[in-house]
């Protein structure tokens, strides 16, 4: 533990260094928050059926309205096609179908979450994206071991919030797919 600064008497005919007793009640001060601080991490939270999910916000170009999508002939599976986006060809991908739920029909509610995956741009399609939430590191988990395979690898943690789980993914192994 810190030792707390001594303070100096004051009495008549001494020399009272207020300057030097001011810093070192900062520097004790500073040192106690460092140490108390929490890292915190950033995440798009968006829907897919019921659940939630977390993509790290660094990772996350731009969140766009579902336009047109044109469908790609011998596409990979999971991807759902191709939009325009100002002029760049986007691949978009249905992360419904690759967690294993039904493929989506887009309401009005319904993202392309933008990301930058290395130099690539791709798009996932989500339900609805739902608020950009900070999670203390504390709050997060690593994904259950019975849950973890070379098929799930994409999710990296999970974070218990007051709302309910909110599952963390990883961008670049949500985007590769092992048969």
């Amino acid at each position: 533990m810190d030792a707390e600064p001594e303070v100096p008497a004051g009495g008549e005919g001494e020399v009272v260094d207020l300057v030097a007793f001011a810093d070192q009640l900062a520097a004790g001060s500073r040192g106690r928050g460092a140490a108390e601080a929490v890292e915190e991490r950033t995440f798009v939270a968006f829907r897919l059926d019921r659940e939630e999910f977390g993509l790290p916000v660094a990772s996350v170009r731009e969140v766009l309205r579902v336009g047109e999508l044109t469908r790609v002939p011998q596409a990979p599976p999971h991807i759902r096609g191709v939009t325009n986006v100002r002029g760049s060809i986007l691949p978009v991908v249905e992360v419904r179908t690759r967690i294993g739920l039904a493929p989506l029909d887009p309401g009005p509610a319904a993202r392309i979450v933008v990301l930058e995956v290395g130099e690539r741009a791709l798009g996932l399609l989500v339900d609805r994206v739902t608020h950009v939430v900070k999670v203390k590191a504390t709050e997060i988990e690593p994904p259950p071991a019975e849950i973890v395979s070379a098929r799930t690898d994409y999710v990296v943690g999970v974070a218990k919030r007051p709302s309910g789980l909110l599952v963390l993914l990883d961008p670049a192994k949500t985007l590769v797919v092992r048969s």
